[in-house]
């Protein structure tokens, strides 16, 4: 498997704009940020899903999350940062932070929306998630 574009970017093979960085993750300025200041917090270890990250590393990558939210939210001016874990368009596990400044345009307005869901067809995912859960 090819290296990722993040893990490319922590060896210093491709620039970014590193905003922290300790042993196990780092934290650098989304290039492509649909609100200004958009960072993206990416473990060092090169996992596509995040909960496949072991549980050190998981809760490390939140408090990390959680320290960068609250320095954007104090060199920003944000309102509200709201955080997005993804691993689709690059498959490896990153947190995508996105310092809110302007509290009339939800996070919705810049992310695709579903539509409403019937109760139906909630209560049968509710009920197949809440069989999974005890079967753990």
């Amino acid at each position: 498997m090819s290296e990722s574009i993040f893990t490319k970017i922590i060896n210093r093979e491709v620039p970014a704009h590193f905003i922290y960085e300790d042993e196990h993750c780092v934290a650098i300025l989304d290039r492509f940020p649909a609100v200004k200041g958009q960072s993206l917090v990416i473990p060092k270890t090169e996992i596509d899903y995040a909960f496949d990250l072991d549980d050190d590393t998981y809760i490390h990558l939140f408090k990390t999350a959680k320290k960068i939210a609250q320095a954007s939210d104090a060199a920003l001016n944000a309102a509200r940062t709201c955080l997005v874990v993804e691993g689709f368009d690059v498959p490896h596990v990153h947190i995508k932070i996105y310092p809110m400044t302007d509290t009339k345009t939800a996070l919705g307005a810049i992310m695709p929306q579903g539509s409403e869901a019937d109760d139906e067809t909630l209560a049968q995912v509710a009920t197949q998630i809440q069989a999974a859960v005890e079967e753990d």
